[in-house]
């Protein structure tokens, strides 16, 4: 996901590693943050419209806030299923939301 605000700054997942840690990638210098938390696959992050915060979804049942910038944890949301795919509302930029595998 490209930073809406930052045009240099990328967030990626490997799910390969099995790390399940989120980069936020500076694409002139290549340097890396890494955003850890969650114990399973990441299936999809995005950015809040302001690019200040970062949203992930993830096999683990939770839903993470991001703080963008110093790479801190600021919410966890539990569910009672998988999660596969989280949004930001494109008009608040508070709110955002997820799809699971549950009914």
């Amino acid at each position: 996901a490209w930073s809406p605000s930052n045009e240099t700054q990328l967030a990626t997942v490997n799910n390969r590693t099995y790390d399940y840690k989120i980069c936020i990638w500076n694409i002139d210098t290549s340097d890396c943050r890494e955003l850890e938390g969650h114990q399973d696959d990441i299936h999809s992050i995005a950015y809040s419209p302001d690019g200040i915060t970062l949203v992930s979804a993830s096999k683990d049942r939770t839903c993470r806030l991001w703080n963008v910038a110093n790479g801190t944890q600021l919410r966890v949301f539990t569910g009672s299923a998988r999660f596969t795919c989280v949004e930001f509302s494109p008009s608040d930029g508070t709110s955002f939301a997820s799809v699971g595998e549950d009914n």
